[in-house]
Parts: C-alpha cells; structure tokens; sequence
C-alpha cells in the first residue's frame, strides 16, 4: 500500500543526500549497511531471527566483516555468530577418519561440496545496502521529472555507473529514464573536460600552470565509474 508520509520523507532524505555531493545511491546504501551493524548488539544477536540470517549467510561478507569488527563492543557478537559458523562447517565436511576414501564415496563431489559451503543467502549487510539502493533508485525515478531534483543530481556528479544500471533496470517510465541519462551524460560530458585538463597541465610544458577544480577529477572519475570511495571522506 502507497504510503505518503513514508514516500516524502524518502524523498527529502534523498535530496538532503544530493546535496552531499558524489553518487546519492552510493551515500544511502553506505548509511543503511553501517545502521545495520551498529544494531548488532549482543541483544540482538541473541534474536532467532536475527542469528538465522547470519548463520545461512555464514557471517558477513570480507568488508562488512572488517567494518562490522571496528564497532564498539561487536567482540562478543562476532563470536557467537563466527562459532555458529564454524560449527556448520565442521558438520558438512565430517570426515570418516577411519577411511578418508569412504567420506567421498558417501559425499557429493568435492566440486559440489565446495558449491554446498557457499553461503545460503547474501551477506545480510549487503542485502541491506542493496534494498536501499533499490528504494532510493525507484524515489529518483519518481523525481527526476523536477528540474530541482536534475540539476542537484548533475552539481553532484551523477549516479556511479553500478548505481546508474540498477536505475536503468528498475521500473519506471522510459522518459523518466530519459531525463536520467540527459543527466549522466552532461555530469560525464563535465568530469572528461576537467580529466582533458588535468591530464594538460600534468604536460611539461604547461606543468607550471596551477591546478584548479581539476586537481581531484581522478578520483571523481573513479567515483562515478566504479563507486563513492566514502573512506576518502573518514
């Protein structure tokens, strides 16, 4: 069912984060993933539902393993969800230690068993940060008909091409998806005439002229074609 006070404060969230600069989707998605393991106290990883998830999903994912290991007090947490892990997985490789040759006789392939120690579901962090992008990429749709919403995504730089595919394949009308590329486009069209002029003045013969706006578009062209860097920022 529509919800209109939860549709308009997407949609304020969404324009306060353009105005951030950088790839808004790549902002939303970071704040929904960090909300996500902060919550993880102790309390909650005694919740059934909560130890589920991570138990099918193995734990996290490397990153969210590593940023979920730099919040404070997640010690007791990790290890309550690391020994569940680690006991499954020494379950489903049991070995018959009297005849190794009969542990693959009576198992799948060791290709199979290597499928069946992939996690069940995705990294719940990840999953989280994937719903937000999918929520926020359909408030953009909703909004790229107002020049307001246009021009704050273009100052910011555009969607980063990951967050720019995931919009093109999320439903909405082709002329909402119009407007978007005319956006990407120019905010593209910008960030090559400043790489054009960074890579100028980087020549030895205008290397004396001093850098302007272009100093950074190196990074900004990793930004937009792989992803915000948000460490950058920390």
């Amino acid at each position: 069912m529509f919800n209109p006070k939860l549709s308009q404060a997407l949609q304020a969230e969404l324009r306060e984060t353009l105005e951030r600069g950088g790839c808004p989707l790549c902002r939303l998605t970071a704040r929904a993933e960090k909300a996500f393991l902060d919550s993880l106290t102790y309390e909650r990883i005694l919740d059934l539902g909560t130890r589920e998830e991570l138990k099918r999903s193995r734990g996290m994912c490397l990153r969210h393993a590593r940023a979920w290991r730099e919040v404070h007090g997640s010690a007791l947490g990790i290890a309550i969800v690391y020994e569940i892990t680690i006991k499954d997985l020494l379950r489903d490789t049991e070995l018959e230690l009297e005849s190794p040759l009969k542990f693959w006789e009576t198992c799948p392939t060791p290709a199979r068993l290597a499928e069946d120690l992939e996690p069940a579901t995705l990294c719940p962090a990840c999953r989280r940060g994937a719903d937000t992008a999918a929520r926020f990429a359909n408030v953009l749709l909703q909004d790229i008909h107002q020049e307001s919403v246009r021009v704050a995504l273009e100052q910011a730089g555009g969607l980063c091409l990951p967050h720019l595919r995931l919009t093109l394949t999320t439903r909405g009308s082709v002329e909402a998806k119009h407007l978007l590329l005319a956006v990407e486009r120019r905010a593209w069209a910008s960030l090559r005439t400043e790489l054009q002029e960074f890579i100028r003045k980087n020549d030895y013969r205008f290397h004396d002229e001093p850098q302007g706006p272009e100093r950074d578009s190196w990074l900004r062209a990793l930004d937009a074609l792989v992803g915000l860097d948000l460490d950058r920022e920390a």
